[in-house]
């Protein structure tokens, strides 16, 4: 393998040259119901579960870092999913919020996308040896 892409959440095991590409804006996602229920992304954030498919316990205190300075609140726990499918899914079901490069839209029906500002996004990164 000459070379791959990888989000700068995620760690790298081994030695490899990385080249920063390009930001990628990430939003705040939760049911619809969740919104209404509580009102702001402050008040989701203090009464949920982030839900996530990162097992980093580095990248969850860095979400809890920036949720913190960005809305003054910190979420209960991390929930973990094995597939995009089941984090969607476990989101759709009020269970929680996730924080995903996901643009705002209609295609999303029954969850709000919010963009997040500077804080939350991450990089594309290219890893070569």
């Amino acid at each position: 393998m000459d070379g791959f892409l990888f989000s700068d959440a995620q760690s790298l095991m081994g030695r490899f040259t990385c080249q920063r590409l390009f930001a990628i804006r990430q939003s705040f996602i939760c049911s619809k119901p969740l919104l209404e229920r509580y009102g702001t992304v402050g008040d989701i954030i203090a009464h949920s579960h982030f839900v996530t498919k990162s097992n980093s316990p580095a990248y969850a205190a860095k979400i809890r870092q920036h949720c913190r300075h960005a809305f003054h609140q910190e979420f209960l726990s991390v929930h973990l999913c094995k597939t995009l499918s089941e984090q969607l899914l476990t989101v759709s079901l009020s269970q929680g919020f996730a924080i995903l490069p996901m643009p705002e839209s209609d295609a999303y029906p029954g969850l709000s996308v919010i963009p997040l500002g500077d804080d939350f996004t991450e990089h594309a990164v290219l890893a070569y040896r």
